[in-house]
Order: C-alpha cells, then sequence, then structure tokens
C-alpha cells in the first residue's frame, strides 16, 4: 500500500518506520527544513554542548521514549531537586512548609489531587469555588500550570482531571544526558529515501480513489491512505486545505480542542550562582516558570507559556532575555546576574508557521474531541499526534508515539 504522511514529526517518523516494516511503500512530506517537530536539539553551542528547545522531559518508565532512548543506550536519570518559589519578594524553598503560607500549601495540595477534581468549569473557577483562590497567588498559580501551555482561566478543572486520571505512563520525570533529537536520527537512518524536507503540503483531495497531495511548489503525488501528523495549531490556522472539506465531526474537533502558546528561552551563564539543588523557580511576575536541569548546569531556562506568553509576543529572543535578567537579578539581589551572563539561545513555538503553538491542553470534553479527531474519513485520511490520545498522555512525545503506534495497528497491519 502506498501512504503518505504530512509531518516529519515524531509521530510521523515513528508511524512511518512501522509501516515501513510491515512492507508498505512511504513517503514523509515535512513542510520545513528540519525533521522532529516539536523536538528541537539546539546543538551550534558547540559539539559536545546542547539545549531543548522543544521537548526536554521523559514522563514515567512506562513512556515510550523511555524505552526508546534507553535502546539509543541514552543515560537516564530522574529530575530531582528542589523547587523554589518567589514569594513576597524572596526565594522560598518548597520543602520548608512551615515558612509558606496555607494558601500555597493548599494550592500545591489542590494539584496534587487533580486526578480527583469533578468541577465543570475552569481551574480559576474551581480555586475560587473551593476558596483557594486570591490575587497574590497568581504568579504561583501561572507558574504551576505553565508545563500545561495554557492559563488556569482556560484549562476545565474535571476534563484535566479525567485525562489525568488515565495517565499510566508513571509519575515520576526524567531528564536524558543525550540529545533528544537522537531519536530523530534514528527514525530518519530507518526511512532514508522515504522523506521529503521543504514541502509543505497545500491540498489533500481524497474525493477519488486515490489520495493527491499538492505541494507548494506545484508538484502532485497519488496515494492510497494519508497521514496527517500536523500540529493542532495548524489544523486551527487551515493551513492545508482539504477537498472535499473536512467533516463537521473533525472541524469541531479542531476547533475546541485547545492549543497552547508559549516559547523556551536558554540563559548561559559562566557559571552556576543559584542553590545547588535548584530544579524550579515558580512565581516570576515576567516568567511564571524558570528550569534548571543537569543536562545544562550552566543554563536557566525561561519557560514562558499562556498569558505570559502573550505578553511575549512578537519580541526577539534579546528583548526576551533582557526582561529575563532583571527579573532573576531581583531574585538574587547579592549576585550580579549580568555579570555571569554569556548567551542565549530561544525558540518561539507560537511563531512559527510550521507549528503555531506548544500543545494540546484540556478544554470541555477534550476527551470527546481528541477521539472525534482520530476517527478515519473515507478510511483515506487519518490523523495522528499528541492533541489525538485520548489515554492521558496527550501533550506529551510519547502520547504523540503511542498514537502512531494505534493508528498502524488498527488500521495497517
Amino acid at each position: 500500500m502506498k501512504i503518505a504522511i504530512v509531518g516529519g514529526g515524531v509521530s510521523g517518523l515513528y508511524a512511518g518506520s512501522i509501516l515501513k516494516e510491515l512492507g508498505h511503500e512511504v513517503m514523509i512530506f515535512e513542510a520545513s527544513q528540519r525533521l522532529g517537530g516539536r523536538i528541537y536539539s539546539y546543538t551550534r553551542l558547540n559539539k559536545r554542548k546542547f539545549v531543548e528547545l522543544g521537548a526536554a522531559e521523559i514522563h514515567g518508565r512506562n513512556a515510550l521514549n523511555y524505552e526508546m532512548l534507553s535502546h539509543l543506550n541514552h543515560k537516564i536519570e530522574p529530575i530531582n531537586g528542589n523547587e523554589y518559589l518567589w514569594f513576597d519578594q524572596k526565594l522560598q524553598d518548597l520543602d520548608n512548609k512551615e515558612d509558606l503560607p496555607n494558601g500555597i500549601l493548599s494550592l500545591f495540595t489542590y494539584f496534587g489531587n487533580l486526578h480527583k477534581e469533578d468541577f465543570n468549569g475552569s481551574i480559576t473557577q474551581s480555586l475560587k469555588d473551593k476558596g483557594l483562590y486570591n490575587s497574590h497567588i497568581r504568579a504561583i498559580l501561572d507558574g504551576i500550570t505553565s508545563e500545561y501551555s495554557a492559563s488556569a482561566d482556560k484549562i476545565h478543572a474535571s476534563s484535566l482531571a479525567e485525562e489525568e486520571w488515565r495517565w499510566t505512563s508513571g509519575f515520576r520525570n526524567f531528564y536524558s544526558q543525550g540529545k533528544y533529537s537522537d531519536a530523530i536520527d534514528f527514525f530518519e537512518d530507518k526511512l532514508k529515501g522515504c522523506i521529503t524536507l521543504n514541502a509543505p503540503i497545500m491540498d489533500i483531495n481524497y474525493s477519488q480513489d486515490q489520495v493527491m497531495l499538492l505541494s507548494r511548489d506545484g508538484s502532485v503525488n497519488q496515494f492510497d491512505k494519508v497521514i496527517v501528523t500536523a500540529s493542532l495549531g495548524v489544523l486551527k490556522k487551515e493551513k492545508i486545505n482539504f477537498t472535499p472539506p473536512l467533516p463537521s465531526l473533525h472541524k469541531k474537533a479542531i476547533q475546541k480542542l485547545g492549543f497552547g502558546k508559549g516559547r523556551k528561552l536558554f540563559i548561559e551563564f559562566e557559571k552556576p550562582f543559584w542553590e545547588p539543588d535548584t530544579s524550579e523557580i515558580i512565581g516570576g511576575k515576567k516568567c511564571p516558570l524558570y528550569l534548571i536541569r543537569p543536562a545544562q548546569p550552566k543554563c536557566i531556562c525561561a519557560y514562558i507559556t499562556a498569558d505570559a506568553a502573550k505578553d511575549f509576543n512578537q519580541m526577539e529572543d534579546e528583548e526576551v532575555a533582557e526582561i529575563v535578567l532583571n527579573e532573576l537579578d531581583e531574585m538574587y539581589p547579592d549576585v550580579n546576574v549580568m555579570m555571569h551572563y554569556k548567551s542565549h539561545y530561544g525558540k518561539d513555538w507560537t511563531s512559527d508557521p510550521y507549528f503555531h503553538g506548544t500543545y494540546s491542553y484540556s478544554k470541555k470534553d477534550s476527551l470527546k474531541y481528541r477521539k472525534d479527531l482520530k476517527q478515519p474519513i473515507e478510511n483515506k485520511v487519518f490523523f495522528i499526534g499528541e492533541a489525538l490520545n485520548d489515554q492521558g498522555h496527550a501533550a506529551t512525545v510519547h502520547g504523540a508515539m503511542e498514537t502512531a503506534e494505534e493508528l498502524v495497528r488498527t488500521y495497517f497491519e
């Protein structure tokens, strides 16, 4: 069978490798000049140093990408360290609970029990309903919800709870000392001769027995089936035309699913000036979440999503870096942060025309819409990707890989 795959991210590459092993003829069309999608290991620092401008963590020992990177002999270690809160103009260790207000402790308890949530509304509304919300904890709340790439005002409480309840990959997060993109290189090697870069697909015509793909350069290719792996942001922007138009079931799913905004900015310093056990700083007014990982021991990553991303919209990395450095200088008043500054490396996923955002988040009835978008169209057009994962692993690399494996095993074996 001749199968086209639109998109060279991890779900498309994984699907393609399985399909090829099964004897199908596969062709992958990647719109940009690189493979990997939202996996992006930036290696121009030098040959041995890198930062992960996209996906960086492995969520649980049962995750497909844990297995994959282990197979590639990566050194995988749990993410340890302390979370520090920027509150009342000082950094406070979350482990020192006696120094923190009950309101903040209650907030973390709420998120620790999120799988039990049954409130039919946003997280913000739920917190207000439970008497747990006040404006003083807003920056902390924004820091916590940064990992969902959306504000608490947009995330639907019971829908997120339902997805959290389905989570099975494990509750400990890991990082790799090696590049995440090694997995992409592995798939690329398996799919030699099956990948075309710089080939945006403009139209997918499935009106006849065969599916016709029109590329931006005007070339037309014919296939038996097509698998679309484009980000939910691209689908929302209708960057790919479908002939005939998508069924209302799929159109509504695309419209109703949430898709986050955001960017990552790594600030590299000559030497660390933070506490050696620091893993996160939560509650910045400009950037609600900063990450520090052993794989990049001299870097602080500004993880800028949701409403914070709006504040930095259209800014160049240099402008963002200056704002972030000033905030870090405020957090560490005994350190001249600028004296330690070396360089910065960033990626604005929202402004990237091949993604238009970060990853999906839970809105009302998200599980239903994820399932709807997975439904084949006339047994010729199929969708996969993290936004379609209805097993609780949306917004993750392994969630994207799971949808690829599920599709192939269900329809192509």
